[in-house]
């Protein structure tokens, strides 16, 4: 299960639609973050301090842009009531990618009524058995419904996207062997489906209706993204998308999705070379830069990567991955202190990403900074759970530090700090006790 890295199109996406309704619900837009998880169900759930999850395989069974509103309203309406999922773990100093990866086991794990989650420690509204957080979630639903409802009409989507989306998992769950988890976690009776239609229809209509083709172009994108990076095989992916594009030549959605494919299949040339075709019919589509470059990436062609990534983010500067992803392109060109300069940023920025302090530790090493390179490295194993790790890297910190300079006193708070976190247990001490 991973929390993937959100390319420009999908974080376009989820901003211009879940920015208006945070808004709308009086929560701060820039404090509510939404993340995806490479997972196949559908489901979505959301966490502690204002973060959203969406599978996967929920953004690709969406039909319309009001579908996903509807959906994205509703754990937002979650938030709105305080209904999110609340770990004991998150009184400790986790990165929302483990917080996020833990939830999402519970969920699914209630999901398959696998026995073991009860196990599972969950704080909050109700108790920490499986059976009564699911009770609990159930009796939370209706409430969420009317929010979301109130907040879809109040900001010009559809009111009737979440209902629309809810009868058909309806309609799926009647055919299928096991419903679909999103069922399960958000259960939808006939007379909740009831009350989001009529809920929906008693909204007065809004009089500027948010125009829905640039936000369905997006999703359409986005789709054919995670349909060519979650496929089982990548070869079979490519002779979809060109079978898709010989009925609709020129689609732009399906050609990025065949270029992610022939990515995904490591066929790079292919894949760069269909970019660049792309980049040429459409000079001001900043996305498609942003892919090149990534591409580029994985073939070491790093200055043209830089090039590319430099240009995207003119367009998309607020962007953290682009950013992530140029510094990354800097580094393999040892320009070291560039890349630093945007990595302090983004970790200042957002302290709870791992990888932001690994690629930063690597520069600072790079630039003969040991003391700070260790210092970042010392966080980002903090973030990952790797106690002994943290701890050797505090150490080094400190003993390459100038004693009594601010950065040595924090490596021996953060150390102190480490100190506290719960131990990994070895692999046999993991045996003895699932006996």
């Amino acid at each position: 299960m991973v929390v993937l890295a959100l390319g420009p199109e999908t974080t376009e996406l989820l901003r211009r639609i879940g920015e208006p309704l945070a808004q709308a619900a009086d929560l701060p837009p820039k404090e509510v973050r939404f993340h995806v998880v490479l997972n196949p169900t559908l489901n979505a759930f959301a966490l502690l301090n204002r973060h959203i999850v969406l599978n996967s395989g929920l953004l690709l069974a969406v039909r319309d842009r009001d579908e996903l509103a509807g959906v994205m309203a509703h754990e937002i309406g979650h938030l709105k009531a305080g209904h999110h999922l609340q770990l004991e773990s998150l009184s400790q100093k986790l990165s929302i990618q483990t917080l996020i990866t833990t939830a999402a086991g519970i969920l699914a794990g209630m999901a398959s009524r696998d026995g073991r989650v009860s196990q599972a420690v969950i704080t909050g509204g109700a108790a920490s058995a499986q059976t009564n957080m699911l009770e609990s979630i159930r009796r939370k639903e209706s409430q969420s419904d009317r929010i979301a409802v109130a907040l879809l009409a109040r900001t010009g989507f559809n009111p009737d996207g979440l209902a629309s989306f809810m009868n058909r998992l309806v309609q799926q769950q009647r055919i299928a062997t096991l419903p679909p988890p999103y069922l399960l976690t958000h259960p939808v009776t006939t007379e909740r489906l009831l009350d989001a239609r009529r809920m929906a229809a008693e909204e007065p209509v809004h009089p500027n209706r948010r125009p829905d083709s640039e936000e369905n172009r997006l999703l359409a994108r986005v789709r054919a993204i995670l349909e060519a990076e979650t496929h089982d095989s990548p070869e079979e992916s490519i002779l979809r998308f060109r079978a898709r594009l010989k009925l609709d030549p020129g689609n732009l959605a399906l050609e990025q999705g065949l270029a992610e494919a022939l990515r995904a299949a490591g066929k790079l040339p292919e894949a760069e070379a269909l970019f660049s075709t792309l980049v040429k019919q459409h000079p001001d589509d900043f996305h498609l830069l942003r892919h090149r470059g990534v591409t580029r990436i994985e073939m070491g062609r790093f200055a043209e990567a830089e090039q590319d990534l430099k240009a995207a983010i003119a367009g998309l500067p607020d962007q953290a991955d682009l950013q992530f992803r140029l510094a990354f392109a800097l580094k393999e060109q040892q320009k070291p202190l560039e890349a630093m300069r945007i990595l302090r940023q983004l970790t200042a920025q957002y302290p709870d990403e791992p990888r932001y302090f690994y690629l930063l530790g690597i520069c600072e090493g790079q630039a003969g900074h040991h003391g700070e390179g260790h210092l970042a490295l010392g966080r980002h194993n903090v973030l990952i759970q790797e106690r002994d790790n943290a701890l050797w890297h505090f150490q080094e910190a400190m003993r390459r530090l100038p004693a009594g300079s601010p950065e040595h006193a924090i490596a021996k708070r953060e150390e102190k700090l480490a100190r506290e976190m719960p131990r990994k247990p070895e692999p046999q001490e993991k045996e003895r006790k699932r006996r």
